[in-house]
């Protein structure tokens, strides 16, 4: 530690650029200290103000994604410890769990004093920390700044060791961003046309189109019969179709969805959908999954006769249909 910041410190005087100087230098015979980590609430609640204070050493997150930040003890000032605090719930010492800060903006950092020390200028003591953080998976980490009591920023990195006293405080910023949620997947543009029948645990036969216009729009008419029950189900209009995301017949990539809202031997208003897999020709393997009115009719099974068919051509205008 140079003369000047000793003097500096005994005078009372210090400039800006002087503390920069002052806290980028490490004491002759640095004293090995055992880790201190913050645990995850606070003697000193949460700030939006990140001004660097003396005493303290400011921790404030930016981004759209928590980070998790361990703060360490790591030596003592050249006149001796400064008794520091790293604060865990209890505003003691000794806390096992790191701390996990939520994002704020860049207008308002989400702030959180993580340590403190009043060690005496004059007497050049204090204490060093050093933080780490631990990002979730795919978030990317970033140090963007460190100030010091003043206003000034100064060079620091991962292994930066923050020398906090009566003099001296910082705030470190850090920045956190959130993997990019993968692209949707493209409009399906298809249509399937499909008849056949079941036998078990509905005897049903069924029977229709379905498919989906460049812009997304679906379109489509289907039919049923149970012939367990003599009921005949109609779909006038279908207003979805595309690949199920989960559930039956999900797993296939050649799967079909068509729903729309259906009557009952010719009265209310029902709804319906019907999955279908087309599986190859002749199409004695291909799968259907039946639901109407939240009652799963054909579990998702293969076909007893009849045929799906995946036809891979973008209609540029539904069909119209007749009421």
């Amino acid at each position: 530690m140079s003369k000047n910041w000793r003097g500096a410190l005994a005078g009372g005087a210090v400039a800006a650029a002087g503390l920069v100087a002052a806290c980028s230098d490490s004491p002759t015979g640095p004293a090995p200290r055992a880790a201190l980590v913050v645990r995850s609430s606070f003697a000193v609640g949460p700030t939006n103000d990140p001004t660097p204070v003396a005493t303290q050493l400011k921790v404030c997150k930016i981004g759209d994604a928590s980070g998790t930040f361990t703060v360490t003890n790591v030596e003592a000032g050249i006149g001796g410890t400064g008794n520091p605090t790293i604060y865990d719930g209890d505003a003691n010492t000794g806390g096992t769990q790191p701390v996990t800060i939520a994002p704020g903006s860049v207008q308002s950092p989400n702030c959180v004093v993580v340590a403190e020390d009043f060690g005496d200028a004059g007497q050049q003591k204090g204490d060093f920390f050093t933080i780490s953080e631990t990002a979730a998976a795919g978030v990317t980490k970033e140090l963007v700044s460190c100030t010091i009591n003043g206003g000034a920023n100064i060079p620091c990195d991962a292994s930066f060791k923050f020398f906090i006293n009566t003099a001296h405080g910082y705030t470190v910023l850090y920045r956190n961003t959130a993997p990019p949620p993968p692209p949707p997947p493209p409009a399906l543009c298809d249509f399937s046309s499909f008849g056949g029948f079941v036998l078990s645990p509905n005897n049903i036969s069924y029977g229709g189109n379905a498919g989906a216009i460049e812009s997304g729009q679906a379109y489509g008419s289907l039919n049923f019969v149970n012939h367990t029950t003599g009921d005949q189900i109609h779909v006038w209009n279908v207003t979805g179709y595309g690949h199920p995301a989960s559930g039956p017949l999900s797993s296939f990539a050649d799967a079909r969805y068509a729903s729309g809202t259906g009557t009952i031997n010719g009265a209310g208003s029902f709804p319906v959908e019907l999955r279908f897999l087309d599986n190859g020709e002749p199409g004695k393997n291909d799968r259907v999954w039946l639901s109407v009115n939240g009652n799963v009719l054909i579990p998702e099974q293969v076909v007893q006769g009849g045929n799906v068919q995946l036809h891979d051509v973008c209609k540029k205008a539904p069909k119209a249909e007749k009421h």
